[in-house]
């Protein structure tokens, strides 16, 4: 079936519509796609539920262009209107399921989200990841206002203050030696179990003047603004006054539909892509910080959106335009 007939058909008098590219997850990857897909001229939707890192409280404070910072929620409305003026269009909706039909042109992906059903052409998944923090009264208001979980995004502002580490692994005793670059005075308190570290991993941080308490947090005091956390009190009574509480948190890549499509993924379940961010399957690609390709950051997530979107976008040109 042409496309133009694809197009013409017709469910309940209504034309289908099948979007050059679809795209899932409206974050900083996201929405790069979405903007370089526009400016090639392909019919783009927005897949975006609200939800992950860009909705939260953080200052970017590290993108090239905002020297005095910008909240991560005014960039994503940027980005939002920036690719807009391009011709993407938003469903604020979840995607639930996916699959595809044809092969080569005929191709095509079908989405199930909550706000009804979408067809594109090509599929671009910048989907994140999950997070999983301390939960408390007020505990959202605090995430990346007083409780962290990126020394590259947030260290700078540790300089000189009081530093709480949560956290039972490696990790955790890694980003506490870490924040010493900052100021030297860290402390390390197991999250909700008790630290799994050899002897020798406590003995260099105690070594480097880092104070460590195999105690669990049962307590999480905030003060009277949103998002102020001010000191942790730890199930053997001690209160410990702090400026930033960062977190080794658990993180938890968002591939549900990427295993709907057999997506490869590696052991750590991050999707797997070259470095234009194809996939393993033709016409898909992948995004941000749901890929292990480049470390977590804005400026990484957009230049991935980007790189895919280019990919995208060739893999849609007629035999005779290509190479």
């Amino acid at each position: 079936m042409s496309e133009q007939k694809e197009n013409a058909a017709t469910l309940d008098s209504a034309p289908i519509k099948v979007y050059d590219c679809a795209v899932i997850g409206g974050g900083p990857a996201g929405l790069s796609a979405a903007l370089y897909m526009g400016r090639m001229r392909r019919t783009t939707l927005v897949i975006d539920d609200d939800e992950g890192r860009s909705t939260w409280h953080q200052i970017n404070r590290n993108y090239l262009g905002f020297p005095d910072g910008i909240h991560a929620t005014a960039l994503r409305e940027l980005g939002r209107t920036q690719a807009a003026e391009y011709g993407a269009e938003f469903l604020n909706a979840r995607a639930d399921k996916v699959d595809y039909t044809g092969d080569g042109k005929e191709r095509r992906f079908h989405i199930s989200t909550t706000r009804g059903d979408v067809t594109s052409r090509t599929l671009i998944i910048a989907t994140g990841v999950s997070d999983q923090f301390p939960e408390f009264e007020g505990s959202q208001e605090c995430i990346g206002t007083s409780m962290f979980w990126c020394i590259i995004c947030d260290g700078h502002e540790a300089i000189g203050k009081s530093i709480v580490v949560l956290g039972h692994a490696n990790r955790a005793a890694s980003l506490a030696l870490e924040l010493l670059v900052f100021t030297d005075k860290v402390s390390l308190v197991s999250w909700h179990k008790p630290f799994d570290l050899p002897p020798d991993r406590v003995a260099m941080l105690k070594e480097h003047g880092i104070e460590v308490y195999d105690a669990t947090c049962t307590s999480y005091n905030c003060g009277p603004e949103p998002g102020s956390l001010h000191s942790i009190t730890l199930e053997d009574g001690t209160n410990l006054e702090l400026d930033m509480l960062f977190v080794a948190q658990y993180i938890v890549p968002n591939t549900g539909l990427a295993k709907q499509l057999n997506i490869e993924h590696d052991e750590h379940g991050y999707i797997v892509t070259d470095t234009e961010e194809c996939t393993n399957v033709d016409g898909v690609y992948a995004a941000g910080d749901v890929t292990e390709l480049n470390n977590h950051q804005v400026t990484s997530a957009v230049h991935e959106g980007g790189m895919a979107a280019a990919a995208a976008n060739y893999y849609l040109y007629e035999d005779w335009q290509k190479d």
